[in-house]
């Protein structure tokens, strides 16, 4: 398993079990799914391929980090996954030959 997939597999573990993690533990989940992200759509522009971009989505998420005590246990699980799957597809994006 590639550390990218075990990222998602975590991300998806996390937000199946939510309400086990601490506030910290939330945020630096959130943060780290944000900074891969970032990360391989770099890499999907410094090898020269399209790159999606997700920028609501990616300043909802940076939001809920930012404000992680004042979010629900269901907001920040969905925002996990959908880190799971955006994380996901970029990783796919940059296994095609360009």
């Amino acid at each position: 398993m590639t550390l990218t997939t075990q990222m998602i597999s975590d991300f998806v573990r996390a937000a199946n079990t939510v309400q086990a993690l601490t506030l910290a533990e939330r945020k630096r989940l959130l943060e780290r799914g944000m900074t891969t992200s970032g990360a391989l759509r770099g890499l999907l522009l410094k090898t020269g391929k399209p790159a999606p971009s997700d920028e609501p989505t990616g300043r909802v998420i940076e939001d809920i980090a930012q404000h992680i005590e004042e979010m629900s246990d269901e907001t920040v699980a969905k925002a996990l996954l959908a880190l799971a799957s955006q994380i996901r597809t970029l990783r796919i994006l940059n296994q095609e030959r360009a």
